[in-house]
């Protein structure tokens, strides 16, 4: 266990950018389409971009863009979730990790809970969180859930990154032929109006 002397969360700025796609590349998926996606979302800033520091370090992140965006399109779900968040400010959780050396600590809570207080500032009613289903049934980020009093799952979709690579795209898990499914949930933020 590492002995932390001095930990931060803050916004993930373009100095961050090259360490952003290593960490992405290592944790989640990996290919050609991870730099243009990260740029779009840097240079948006109505995204929500957050990175939790040890010292010095980025231990973590989170991400949450504006929108229903899910990944591969699936515009039939995308519709759906539209028509359930009934027009409302909903955003869509793009990505979150944390380093493995780092994961005893509670950061991804931290996070969780930094990234809340920032959608609250912009309004957000409804969150949408696509949660990578492994082929073995794992969801890792299954607990990001647990932060949100109402959470309904839409669906589990078997399959979900069937084509992924054709997005640029790559699976750490499965490689261009993924196998891996998505839980697919409307999260929403408690009304403080």
């Amino acid at each position: 266990m590492e002995i932390v002397t001095k930990s931060e969360i803050s916004y993930i700025t373009d100095n961050d950018f090259d360490e952003l796609i290593r960490l992405h590349s290592e944790y989640l998926n990996y290919g050609d389409g991870i730099r243009p996606h990260f740029e779009q979302i840097l240079d948006n800033p109505d995204n929500i971009a957050l990175k939790y520091e040890v010292d010095g370090d980025l231990a973590g992140l989170i991400i949450y863009t504006k929108g229903v965006e899910l990944s591969g399109g699936h515009a039939d779900i995308a519709e759906k979730l539209i028509e359930l968040s009934g027009g409302e400010n909903t955003y869509t959780g793009d990505a979150v990790l944390v380093r493995k050396r780092y994961r005893s600590l509670g950061i991804a809570d931290k996070l969780c809970l930094a990234a809340i207080e920032e959608l609250k500032k912009k309004k957000v009613r409804y969150i949408v969180h696509e949660l990578w289903v492994l082929p073995d049934g794992r969801v890792p980020a299954k607990r990001m859930c647990e932060n949100f009093e109402v959470n309904t799952l839409v669906g589990r979709f078997e399959n979900f990154y069937r084509d992924f690579h054709h997005f640029g795209y790559i699976c750490p898990i499965c490689g261009k032929n993924c196998m891996c499914s998505a839980d697919i949930y409307l999260t929403e933020i408690a009304d403080e109006r």
